[in-house]
């Protein structure tokens, strides 16, 4: 359906409300969506028997939702995004916030539907009201004692989040946070000898309907509503950090399309990372969001997670394992071996161990396969379009490849201005 009739057809998207209660140890919360006749309810569950507090939260919950609508309003584009919840009096900065989030966390969307979003009126959000400050809930910041030495990791399975945890562990209490947890993710929870803070979010299965019925579909900045749900977490748990695991490669885009660069992983950039903080700080939470290993390379954060070889049997860095298809019947191996990531963990792994070993962690080496050769040529730079995935820059592709240009990616450093000197320090050490 071509995205100028939905537009036309469905021109508002609703955020209507939200519904939250403590059942027990967990927080469990409801957000109602609408575009005309589709009716969306969307549930969270923060399952922890360790809360302690549950004052201030209204506004965090709120926050929450809004990192949720791309999901549900990428189904039609519609041009306008209304605000109707009790707490949805946004400062102009806070909206503007969102919409630059909006615009450059969709441009996969935007570029694989064709849509022209570069119009100054392709995207209102209208709150109920507008002011130059946050609202005053927002200012009632973390109450009760908070520990200093608690970071909240948010873990994927993968290697990245692996290295964070492992090199952080020694020096600070740390709790692994997951969302819909898959057996990677409990697996490295288990050798790291740790117990998370899960969520589970669930979409209405009458989007998954739309998606089957000729409505747009696409990839939204998932990493966004990770990192409000890890706020909303800490600020439970009373933890004053959060160390996410985005690197510098995440900066790299992968197209041009209509005089913008398209990067699948804007949210976890260190612009969003930037606009994220100025965010958080204007809620007046006591709460520092940086990622740890922004400074490095995706080729150094292998180097790093090659000294931990009791994860090669369980890490996957393969986006099979969390395919919805995947939740309940898990894959019977970590990897598909034909995927950009698969190929590119594995070029990246064979710079620092073993091809052999490598072969042995992923059941092949998908770089010779010859299934994978396109795949290779995108990820090196020798195709227009780097694939849609978190995957290395194509510098980093190449050197993986050659080995030239190792040296000097290796030796690379970018200072995070959100990470505290103290996670600097800790991260240099192991270079």
């Amino acid at each position: 359906m071509a995205y100028q009739k939905l537009r036309q057809k469905y021109p508002k998207f609703i955020y209507e409300k939200y519904e939250y209660k403590f059942k027990g140890n967990n927080l469990e919360i409801k957000y109602f969506f609408s575009i005309s006749e589709h009716k969306f309810v969307h549930h969270i569950q923060i399952q922890d028997s360790r809360f302690k507090i549950h004052e201030s939260i209204e506004n965090l919950i709120f926050n929450l939702g809004l990192s949720l609508i791309p999901s549900y309003w990428k189904t039609t584009c519609s041009p306008t995004i209304q605000l109707s919840t009790v707490h949805s009096q946004l400062s102009t900065k806070q909206l503007e916030f969102w919409h630059k989030l909006f615009l450059n966390g969709m441009g996969e969307y935007f570029y694989k539907n064709q849509i022209d979003f570069t119009a100054e009126d392709f995207l209102t959000i209208k709150s109920s009201k507008t002011s130059p400050y946050p609202s005053p809930e927002s200012g009632e910041g973390t109450k009760g004692e908070v520990k200093k030495s608690s970071v909240l990791i948010p873990l994927g399975g993968g290697k990245d989040s692996i290295v964070t945890l492992e090199l952080l562990k020694p020096h600070y209490q740390v709790t692994p946070f997951i969302i819909n947890p898959v057996p990677v993710m409990r697996q490295v929870c288990k050798i790291a000898g740790l117990q998370p803070a899960t969520v589970t979010s669930t979409l209405d299965p009458h989007l998954l309907e739309m998606n089957t019925q000729g409505y747009l579909n696409g990839h939204v900045p998932v990493s966004a509503f990770y990192a409000f749900c890890a706020i909303l977490t800490a600020h439970l748990l009373n933890i004053p950090y959060i160390a996410f695991s985005n690197e510098r490669s995440s900066d790299e885009g992968n197209a041009e399309y209509l005089g913008h660069t398209i990067n699948h992983q804007y949210s976890k950039t260190l612009e969003f990372e930037i606009d994220l903080s100025a965010y958080i700080k204007n809620l007046k939470l006591k709460i520092k969001n940086f990622s740890f290993l922004r400074p490095l390379y995706e080729l150094q954060i292998t180097k790093l997670f090659c000294n931990y070889p009791q994860y090669f049997k369980v890490f996957s860095s393969c986006n099979k394992n969390f395919q919805l298809s995947t939740l309940h019947s898990p894959l019977s191996t970590h990897w598909c071996q034909k995927c950009p990531k698969c190929v590119s963990t594995a070029m990246m792994l064979a710079r620092f161990i073993d091809k052999d070993k490598v072969t042995e962690i992923m059941g092949a080496y998908p770089p010779d396969l010859p299934i994978n050769q396109s795949l290779i040529n995108q990820l090196t730079g020798n195709s227009p379009t780097k694939p849609f995935e978190c995957v290395l820059t194509r510098a980093e592709a190449r050197a993986a490849l050659t080995g030239i240009g190792q040296d000097k990616i290796l030796s690379s450093w970018q200072d995070n201005p959100n990470m505290p000197k103290e996670f600097e320090k800790i991260l240099k050490s192991h270079l």
